[in-house]
């Protein structure tokens, strides 16, 4: 696998705001392809959009579609895995957003 660059994402969810790093070092299959943190002033000023979670979903299967897999697997196979991977992270990004801003009060 080749080492692609580190995205980030400023993912907005109903508990609030979240930023999503997608680990270029790591396979779309990979259980850490994805990091999730509160954002920092500076990753608000820099952020060029926010992204809804729901709307995330489409991107996120882009994102693991586009990383593959370092395994040899069937294409049929392959597309189950990229959506099923894709929903995972999806949940996680969510659970990390009301772990990260419980107590928040309103969504940031």
């Amino acid at each position: 696998m080749s080492v692609a660059r580190d995205e980030r994402f400023l993912v907005v969810t109903e508990f609030g705001r979240v930023m999503v790093l997608v680990r270029g070092d790591r396979s779309g299959l990979d259980n850490d392809f994805v990091e999730v943190h509160r954002p920092a002033e500076e990753d608000l000023a820099d952020a060029p959009m926010e992204t809804p979670l729901r709307a995330f979903a489409a991107k996120m299967v882009d994102l693991v579609q586009a990383r593959g897999a370092d395994h040899d697997i069937s294409p049929g196979l392959l597309g189950m895995l990229v959506k099923e991977k894709a929903a995972e992270d999806l949940g996680r990004i969510e659970r990390a957003a009301r772990r990260l801003h419980q107590g928040d009060g309103a969504p940031g």
